[in-house]
């Protein structure tokens, strides 16, 4: 079972059925530690397939937060979800994942990344393309050199926590906005989904593992710079983007999608911006497996 505190009395009330359905996955769902280089690496693998789909957690949340993703998938697939957020060098935490891989028997996988997700998981991709498969990208951004900023850095370590809180939840509640009314099946959802990362933006945000994912999505993503074609010669595998008209990164995901070898873009239903995914999950999902299922087997 993954132990997680649960949430405030009044969302479980507001979300019934939703909070009933992370409960269950909690329950049914077991998470390990492995040690990398003595730095603790929490996981969980689950579900059977022909491939395996690795997610990386520990920004903002664990694996808690991707319950709702990992339900679906697993049903088709091996899943395993990585939780890095004790890392700051994408090299050492390229190991750190590798060390769950090599415990769990897993060769090469799915990568996906949603997001910040996307972020850590392009990370892993640049310094281990021989043991990805594919390359699914939602709603992220591409690296720039020029977004490269160590006055980021500086303001993180002064900033007071309780203001990096509020501005990081601020943030967040600006990406999540949207000016048409959700569709009655998605409000529980939805609403549930938002309590559950404001509790865990709460519970565990804290100004060191902020200055790690920044770290790691500020200067180490970007100070290596565009994809460049000599990097990638030898990558035998597929990049699928996720993206629609009005999110906000969708100039990156043309930007990848130019960038990557054999690499398409699916665009979802524009209204909804950055969770477009998660308001249209369904359409979102089946796109995801339909490009798992393109790969055929699984090389060794």
């Amino acid at each position: 079972m993954i132990e997680r505190p649960d949430l405030p009395q009044d969302a479980r009330t507001a979300f019934p059925s939703e909070h009933a359905r992370y409960r269950e996955f909690l329950a049914s769902h077991t998470e390990r530690t492995i040690a990398s280089g003595g730095t603790p690496v929490p996981y969980c693998v689950c579900g059977e397939g022909p491939h395996a789909v690795l997610i990386l957690a520990g920004g903002l949340g664990g694996v808690e937060l991707l319950y709702d993703v990992v339900s679906s998938l697993e049903r088709r697939n091996r899943v395993a979800v990585a939780d890095i957020s004790a890392f700051d060098d994408p090299d050492a935490m390229s190991r750190g994942i590798d060390a769950v891989l090599d415990a769990e028997g897993i060769g090469r996988v799915v990568l996906l990344g949603q997001s910040l997700s996307g972020i850590l998981g392009q990370l892993y991709f640049r310094r281990r393309p021989s043991r990805v498969d594919g390359l699914v990208l939602v709603n992220t951004i591409a690296p720039r050199v020029e977004r490269c900023r160590s006055w980021v850095m500086v303001l993180l370590r002064l900033m007071p926590v309780r203001l990096l809180r509020a501005l990081m939840v601020r943030k967040l509640g600006r990406m999540a906005s949207f000016d048409r009314p959700m569709p009655p099946e998605v409000v529980e959802r939805r609403g549930f989904a938002q309590a559950l990362l404001a509790s865990s933006l709460r519970r565990g945000l804290t100004r060191r593992l902020l200055v790690r994912l920044m770290t790691l999505v500020v200067w180490r993503f970007n100070e290596a710079g565009a994809y460049r074609d000599e990097e990638l010669r030898d990558w035998s595998g597929r990049a699928l983007l996720v993206s629609s008209a009005d999110e906000p990164n969708h100039a990156d995901a043309e930007l990848l999608k130019a960038s990557l070898p054999r690499a398409s873009l699916v665009l979802l239903p524009s209204g909804y911006g950055h969770v477009s995914p998660q308001i249209h999950r369904d359409e979102f999902l089946a796109a995801v497996q339909s490009f798992v299922d393109a790969l055929g087997a699984p090389l060794p």
